[in-house]
């Protein structure tokens, strides 16, 4: 595990040029074509083509006078060998530029092809910080859900399939060149997924805020996001009107510049365990890991809670225990009020595997930079909690 001082030499504030608005998708090979791009290797799932997205994607490339090989195999919290497959077509092919088109899982799929068909040898070589060697080609990634940050951030989470591990790969070279988001994706998106990767957005907003790595950039875009998601998550969850639904396509946005320029905390040190051994949706894991995580780490961040719990819509004038009770109480009603899942029981989560999963959290890169020291004790007594 690296230290504090080596991860926070990672913390200076970095974003890709970023394209967002409705209609946008259409300038997708315009942005390629803009990075040089001659024949682009377009990373997508089955899902996105049903929904119509990955055709509208590739009249775009084709209308900007691109040849594309389109990959597709690509499944929920991506898997090592589709990567390592990905990378081989993409070098057959003769591909120059990448475009991931879809959820964390697509666009984290295209970063590791990138990362391979640039640097060689297998995807677990360059896990954890700063493995990666030889620049990589262009990528252009563009978000299809509310939650991921991928498409700002400087990491790429791929699943070892040997180990059933999550694999945290940390470079500013994974960071796009180009994020382009169009919210109007979001209006194929089914409710659950609605909800559960705006609760992600959530989690990174507030594990951001708390990061003992935050700076006075990143805590301005991660209280945009939590006021963002404050007014929108549950009228956009419930409604799904395309106002309420684009305010969450910014707070993950927001949200993914904060957190990949400060770090996570618990949350995601325990989630990614959880995700890599059951193949659970992580948006449903941080749902339920959060206020279990937010409760440990409240008190140790008494002085930031006025301004969180003006993001979430409330005054404290002054009362800092107020506006612990205020915080606490309006996340969880939050999570209530669109249906989050709220138990580890509920995603197949087996309690003999806890003890299991704090171990490897305690291994995990996001845990470094938590606002509150925990031990495997402290990391158990969480999953028991949530279980």
């Amino acid at each position: 595990m690296e230290g504090h001082d080596q991860i926070l030499q990672h913390c200076k504030f970095e974003v890709p040029e970023i394209v967002f608005g409705r209609g946008l998708l259409s300038q997708v090979g315009a942005c390629a074509r803009r990075l040089g791009g001659r024949k682009v290797f377009l990373v997508s799932d089955q899902g996105l083509f049903n929904a119509g997205w990955v055709d509208q994607a590739m009249h775009s490339l084709l209308d900007a006078g691109l040849s594309f090989v389109y990959y597709d195999q690509i499944t929920p919290n991506p898997k090592d060998v589709e990567i390592e497959t990905g990378a081989a077509e993409y070098i057959r092919q003769g591909a120059d530029v990448i475009v991931g088109l879809g959820g964390g899982s697509a666009m984290d799929a295209a970063k590791g092809i990138a990362i391979l068909v640039s640097n060689g040898g297998r995807i677990r070589d360059f896990e954890g910080p700063d493995k990666i060697i030889r620049p990589l080609p262009p990528l252009v990634l563009c978000p299809t859900t509310c939650g991921t940050g991928s498409d700002v951030s400087q990491f790429a989470i791929i699943n070892d399939t040997e180990r059933r591990c999550k694999m945290t790969i940390m470079s500013r070279c994974v960071a796009p060149d180009i994020s382009l988001t169009d919210p109007d994706t979001l209006e194929t998106l089914p409710d659950e997924y609605v909800c559960t990767t705006a609760t992600d957005a959530l989690s990174h907003a507030l594990e951001a805020f708390f990061s003992v790595a935050s700076t006075s950039l990143t805590d301005v875009h991660a209280i945009k996001a939590v006021r963002l998601l404050s007014r929108s998550l549950v009228k956009a969850v419930q409604e799904r009107r395309p106002d309420d639904l684009e305010n969450l396509s910014r707070a993950s946005l927001h949200a993914g510049m904060a957190f990949s320029n400060s770090l996570l905390g618990i949350v995601h040190a325990l989630a990614h365990p959880i995700g890599g051994f059951y193949d659970a949706n992580h948006g449903s894991v941080n749902a339920v890991l959060l206020p279990e995580v937010l409760r440990y780490d409240l008190p140790v961040v008494t002085e930031k809670l006025p301004e969180l719990a003006w993001g979430l819509g409330h005054m404290t004038n002054g009362d800092t225990g107020g506006a612990v009770e205020m915080v606490q109480e309006t996340v969880e009603s939050l999570l209530d009020a669109c249906g989050a899942p709220r138990s580890l029981r509920s995603l197949g989560v087996n309690r003999e595997d806890l003890p299991d999963l704090a171990e490897k959290a305690l291994k995990d890169v996001c845990i470094v930079t938590s606002p509150r020291e925990a031990d495997k004790k402290d990391l158990l007594r969480i999953l028991e909690k949530a279980y």
